[in-house]
């Protein structure tokens, strides 16, 4: 408008150029004192008029000039050259019209001038100035419409996509790190910038603490196609929908819990948080990469699961479900071998914290023990609409569990029930040997028990494990860490929290970035990670153990019993499956019970 307002007088015309007013009235003047002068002077009084009268049409576009005397007498006009006579031929409004009287009427003179220039020029001046009032418009309305677009419209509309890609598949990106997230002017973000970050934030929490048993009731109640305005269901309904009937799913689960938790804690305090989220990390990023989820954290223990479609389990073939038992195996596998080498990570804490950890467990480290299961859940929301948690309710769930728990009874870091080794490939199963076979209650099924010989005790190249990337400003070892430590017995309890709270860090070791090679069917083969986790036992060992497992499920004892015993001095008596069995056979005095179902059952009499 201002713009507008300033350069409006640009376009009009001057209405003094074009202004005959003066010179007619000089000529009407001489005409009328040559009318009322003195005979004596009637000759030069008419010359003046004359040449009054000349001058005025030579310098004026005049086209026609009549002088009148009174209301009766005969009207004559002035001489106009006949160029500029043309008059009849000019239209009204290219004409203007001037009349002249004295005080009495009794002399008039009119004028009809030509305007047509001006009123071209004019026309001209207003076709300019609207196409400048457009073109300035124009202008406005598309920077006012820009700043909509990118301020509001856009905005919103990115905010209704996103809100509809969260209800259409919750999990499938990570919303926090898009670029519509994280966008927001230098001096501030607008409020709907803000709110459509807040959204993607929202999202982001939604999918990690949600995880893959709520991508339903995300959906559910996200979805704007669900029900319409007012509905029981979808972004239109004024409540949450968060119950309702669960739904059955086939899945592998795993449950991996962290050895030594509770000494940990007590010598950690505050700071065993970050060593829970390191382990997670490590566990999570390489579970995720291998196609599975994960589900719960429940302070040392992570339940983590692997959906498969059961209509791709008919033909048994591993090929089918995608070897989705290999990729479960592979990720527990690699996370033994990710612990190990990021041990630094891991263990980056103050050095008070780490003075207390090594006094109550001298030449500590990480450990977990991992179960692995495969069978039914009922996927679904657990809870009130005052807290749920989205989770699985099955048996199997339990399974895994107790799988895990008997890890520390046979001394093996992972252990695997019989239905999940039979979704195994040939490539994996081969390298896994059977520890037992259990009954584990009066109701379940007759089950063998499977382990992947996993020796932790050897270190592994930090470049080489995992192919993970690290930075070249590696913290030293843990047993350099000990020699900056003071004094463990010079440290109390308390001394040891305090000096905790005020010195957190003391090495510098980047959260490492977790990247595993894309599985394949030979990866067992050519990983050397996994060769260098099983290179403790050679096929004539596995072979040996074999035999004497066959040995002891069929009854014979003795024989049991010398296979046994060559593999454990194999293994330089440190085969936690070998010793366990040896114990069971020693404890009924190596005599095989004449009702021997070939089984060991757990909540028997007998084992108690």
């Amino acid at each position: 408008v201002f713009v507008l307002v300033y350069a409006l007088p640009f376009f009009q015309i001057e209405k003094g150029a074009y202004s005959n007013d003066l010179g007619l009235r000089f000529v009407f003047k001489e005409w009328i004192t040559s009318l009322e002068a003195d005979k004596s002077i009637v000759s030069s009084s008419r010359r003046n008029w004359e040449l009054s009268e000349r001058h005025f049409l030579q310098t004026s576009n005049c086209i026609l000039l009549k002088y009148s005397i009174g209301l009766t007498e005969a009207n004559y006009y002035a001489q106009i050259t006949p160029v500029r006579n043309i008059s009849s031929s000019l239209r009204t409004i290219e004409k203007k019209t001037m009349i002249l009287s004295d005080s009495t009427s009794s002399f008039s003179l009119m004028a009809e001038f030509d305007i047509s220039t001006e009123i071209r020029n004019a026309a001209k001046l207003d076709i300019l100035l609207a196409t400048f009032i457009i073109l300035l418009l124009s202008i406005g309305n598309l920077s006012f419409s820009h700043d909509v677009n990118n301020l509001v419209i856009i905005p919103i509309d990115k905010m209704v996509r996103l809100v509809r890609e969260i209800s259409v598949n919750p999990l499938g990106k990570d919303y926090s790190s898009s670029p519509d997230a994280t966008s927001a002017g230098e001096g501030g973000a607008f409020e709907t910038v803000l709110l459509l970050r807040t959204i993607s934030k929202i999202a982001s929490l939604m999918r990690v603490g949600f995880g893959e048993a709520g991508a339903e009731i995300i959906g559910r109640n996200l979805n704007m196609a669900s029900a319409g305005k007012g509905g029981a269901g979808g972004i239109y309904a004024t409540s949450m929908n968060l119950m309702g009937n669960g739904r059955k799913i086939q899945s592998v689960f795993a449950f991996c819990d962290i050895r030594n938790f509770t000494d940990t804690t007590e010598c950690l305090q505050e700071e065993v948080m970050l060593f829970v989220n390191r382990i997670a990390h490590i566990l999570h990023s390489i579970v995720v990469q291998c196609g599975g989820a994960a589900n719960k954290n429940i302070g040392d223990a992570f339940l983590l699961t692997w959906k498969v479609d059961p209509a791709k389990m008919e033909s048994g073939d591993p090929k089918a479900h995608g070897y989705v038992a290999d990729k479960a195996l592979l990720s527990l596998l690699k996370t033994f071998v990710g612990i190990i080498s990021n041990s630094d990570f891991i263990c980056n804490f103050a050095p008070s914290s780490l003075a207390a950890l090594y006094e109550r467990m001298p030449g500590y480290s990480c450990r977990i023990g991992c179960g692995l299961h495969f069978g039914w859940a009922i996927e679904g929301a657990i809870g009130t609409d005052k807290k749920i948690d989205a989770s699985y309710i099955s048996p199997h769930v339990n399974w895994s569990e107790c799988l895990e728990s008997w890890t520390k009874e046979y001394g093996v870091p992972l252990l695997m029930s019989e239905p999940f080794y039979r979704l195994l490939s040939t490539n994996a199963s081969k390298h896994c040997r059977q520890v037992d076979r259990i009954k584990k209650s009066a109701i379940d099924d007759v089950t063998s028990l499977y382990t992947y010989d996993a020796n932790l005790n050897i270190d592994f190249p930090t470049e080489a494990a995992l192919q993970i990337p690290r930075t070249e400003d590696v913290a030293p070892s843990t047993s350099k860490i000990t020699n900056i430590m003071p004094s463990p017995m010079a440290i109390t309890r308390n001394a040891r929290r305090e000096t905790a709270k005020s010195n957190r860090t003391v090495l510098s070791v980047e959260q490492p970035k977790i990247i595993i090679s894309e599985f394949t069917v030979d990866v067992w083969q050519k990983d050397l990670d996994l060769i260098a986790l099983r290179m403790h036992i050679d096929e004539e060992c596995r072979k040996m153990w074999d035999e004497g497992m066959q040995e002891f499920l069929q009854g014979n004892w003795v024989s049991a019993v010398v296979h046994l015993k060559h593999v454990l001095d194999r293994l330089d008596g440190s085969d936690g499956p070998s010793q366990v069995i040896l114990k069971y056979i020693e404890e009924r005095g190596c005599v095989c019970p004449s009702d021997w179902p070939g089984y060991r059952d757990l909540y028997s009499r007998n084992d108690e």
